[in-house]
């Protein structure tokens, strides 16, 4: 296995990945966009991007999470080719710059969650596979990604061989808020043809974000992203609505059953955050009890965005992901 980069430390990160992370990364990149919907032209389109390092021995495929976009992954790609994996990744649906479930342009919609499953399906079929060839294919899912890649291990078990998830959305946080109520709110608005309304909560895009309310521990590695989505409309994704909280909580549920975690046949590492207050930890340990192959891995030290720690906490992080990817 390839020495561990040094991961970035804080005191010089915005210099770090502007003069070494970005320059690396694009002579390495090829992006373009993936028809998922040709009626709807350019609107229908699935953008993506490759990084092939010289001489790989294996491909992650990174699905990322709520609100986000694949910019946002720009050092994990780094740490991931450097140790010798092509790296390929895509705008969820409804995120960033591919194309959009409804007409808000910084709402987060979805008319069926099982559409980010195929959407991603179609991804790995059309795009990931015929430029890997034979490599071994891993997976590594944040978030809502995680709930994505959950799902499509239940549903396509033969795709990956190892997969990590890092705080995976399989239950949503909503504080006081029963989840069966929401649901039925839910329900209710579907229903009654607001699905695209914003859900109890959710608003259009402000800037100003205050880092003590996000979702990452490191002042500096949410400085350089959020600085980034201010000036990129296209990434200012900041809201759910009623149709997409009420599939992703139904979806949550579907997940976790025992009978669809014993479909996931490959190895799986999860990782739980101490301090998260995005997702709720007491589904992730249920998915982890159902599931035969799973492995659950607790962080101190960080929030909800494990992967935008300080570096004290990245280095056993990353050690953990490349001991478990050791070919």
């Amino acid at each position: 296995m390839p020495k561990m980069p040094q991961i970035l430390p804080e005191t010089c990160f915005h210099e770090s990945m502007d003069r070494e992370v970005i320059p690396y990364l694009s002579a390495i990149c090829r992006s373009d966009y993936l028809p998922i919907d040709p009626s709807r032209g350019d609107a229908g389109r699935l953008y993506y991007e490759v990084y092939r390092p010289a001489n790989a021995r294996g491909a992650i495929v990174i699905s990322h999470g709520f609100c986000e976009t694949i910019e946002k992954y720009k050092e994990v790609v780094y740490y991931f080719t450097k140790m010798g994996f092509q790296v390929y990744l895509a705008d969820q649906r409804g995120h960033g710059r591919s194309l959009r479930d409804t007409s808000h342009p910084n709402m987060v919609h979805i008319n069926r969650f099982e559409d980010y499953v195929e959407t991603f399906h179609h991804f790995l079929l059309s795009v990931v596979k015929p430029n890997c060839g034979n490599l071994p294919l891993y997976l590594y899912a944040h978030s809502m990604g995680g709930g994505i890649g959950a799902l499509y291990l239940e549903t396509y078990p033969d795709t990956f061989q190892k997969a990590i998830l890092t705080s995976p959305m399989l239950a949503i946080s909503m504080g006081p808020v029963p989840a069966f109520l929401a649901k039925a709110l839910g329900f209710i608005m579907v229903r009654i043809g607001r699905s695209e309304s914003y859900a109890p909560g959710q608003h259009a895009f402000l800037p100003g974000e205050k880092w003590e309310e996000s979702g990452s521990a490191c002042r500096e590695r949410f400085s350089y992203y959020q600085h980034k989505k201010e000036s990129t409309p296209l990434f200012q994704n900041s809201g759910s609505s009623y149709g997409w909280a009420y599939q992703s909580l139904c979806t949550c549920r579907k997940i976790t059953q025992k009978r669809n975690c014993m479909k996931v046949t490959v190895p799986v590492l999860v990782f739980q955050s101490f301090h998260d207050t995005f997702v709720k930890a007491s589904a992730i340990k249920c998915f982890v009890q159902n599931t035969p192959t799973a492995k659950l891995v607790p962080i101190k030290g960080s929030r909800h965005e494990i992967y935008n720690s300080h570096q004290e906490v990245l280095i056993p992080y990353y050690q953990e992901i490349f001991r478990f990817l050791d070919l």
